[in-house]
């Protein structure tokens, strides 16, 4: 009997329980992280010195930290327009503050990327963005990003080493360099040709007409961001602020609430943990990086409980920033599996 020269599909059935069991492990993954971080809460955090500590913010910071939330939304949307506009696409400024505002509250509500990234692709297309660009332009944004977080991540721990723990230097240095040879690797995959032709010969016959059509033109729309450095460099400068703003909120936060620390420290923290956080996104959600952040202020010298009641007031004013995210999206009258055939349609 011949041996085929090709493995043959698995069965539909046999791809169904594999699913299945990746979700329930999945599943498991952050049903025991939850249960840590509610234990951990209950057992070492003095929940009446957070509550006085959350009674007592200033009022002052309030108003100016829901100000930073909502022109974070502002620029997050500007910074992702760029993007579209220079690869030949057209979305208003208000329209992608619009879609900023949905995708943020629904990653605060519902911390997964894939929910809210679908929601950005299903309100996107209802726009009029051609799939390819806006999911072309989704991923080059993704990336900067990324690159921009590492990089303050890499600034703080290389601070803290000198500042706090100069015998953590080595291990930090060990980081730095896993999470440089993580981003290359990411770059390689989106703008080198090579592997593009080589990803679409593995999978031209295994996937259908349609979505090989798609990852074409996706790859396409990769590829040509690669000759606009003008245009990646201003988004680079964009997503720097937009990191710095966002650390400035936390720290505004962190001073009405009472906590002494210097500025340095401080945002040496918070770029450690905002990257702990975009990380934690892809596992279990939020708590590892509201985790984080009470593990690195902790290290700074700041008492747990108003390192928790920071983490908890920071989530409660970004909610409250969102509120508008909420109306629109209710209003927009989206159905989750609307989001599962935004990316096919």
């Amino acid at each position: 009997m011949p041996v085929p020269l090709v493995a043959e599909p698995a069965p539909a059935s046999q791809r169904a329980r594999e699913s299945s069991a990746r979700r329930a492990l999945r599943l498991a993954v952050k049903g025991a992280l939850i249960a840590v971080a509610l234990y951990l809460l209950w057992r070492y955090v003095d929940w009446a010195r957070v509550w006085a500590a959350l009674r007592a913010m200033s009022p002052a910071a309030l108003l100016l930290a829901l100000a930073l939330a909502s022109a974070d939304r502002v620029l997050m949307g500007f910074k992702w327009r760029q993007l579209v506009r220079a690869a030949g696409g057209t979305l208003r400024l208000r329209d992608a503050t619009n879609i900023y505002y949905q995708t943020c509250f629904t990653d605060l509500v519902l911390p997964n990327v894939v929910a809210s990234e679908g929601l950005r692709v299903y309100l996107g297309r209802r726009f009029g963005v051609p799939l390819a660009l806006l999911l072309g332009s989704m991923t080059i944004e993704r990336m900067i990003a990324a690159a921009v977080a590492v990089m303050l991540a890499a600034l703080g721990l290389l601070y803290l080493a000198a500042e706090v723990e100069p015998q953590m230097l080595h291990l930090f240095l060990e980081i730095i360099a896993a999470a440089v040879v993580a981003g290359l690797a990411v770059v390689l995959a989106v703008w080198w040709t090579p592997l593009h032709r080589m990803a679409g010969r593995a999978l031209r016959d295994r996937i259908p007409p349609k979505f090989f059509a798609l990852l074409k033109k996706i790859s396409e729309s990769l590829v040509a961001y690669r000759g606009q450095p003008g245009t990646l460099a201003i988004n680079l400068l964009l997503a720097i602020a937009e990191n710095l703003l966002q650390i400035v909120n936390f720290y505004v936060i962190g001073h009405g609430l009472g906590i002494e620390l210097a500025v340095l420290p401080f945002f040496a923290a918070i770029s450690v943990t905002a990257l702990v956080r975009r990380l934690a996104m892809h596992v279990e959600g939020r708590g590892l990086g509201e985790g984080a952040a009470v593990v690195m202020f902790a290290l700074l010298g700041v008492q747990k409980d108003a390192a928790v009641a920071l983490t908890f007031a920071h989530y409660a004013l970004w909610l409250l920033a969102s509120v508008p995210g909420a109306v629109l999206l209710f209003r927009s009258g989206v159905r989750l599996r609307d989001l599962g055939g935004a990316a096919t349609s």
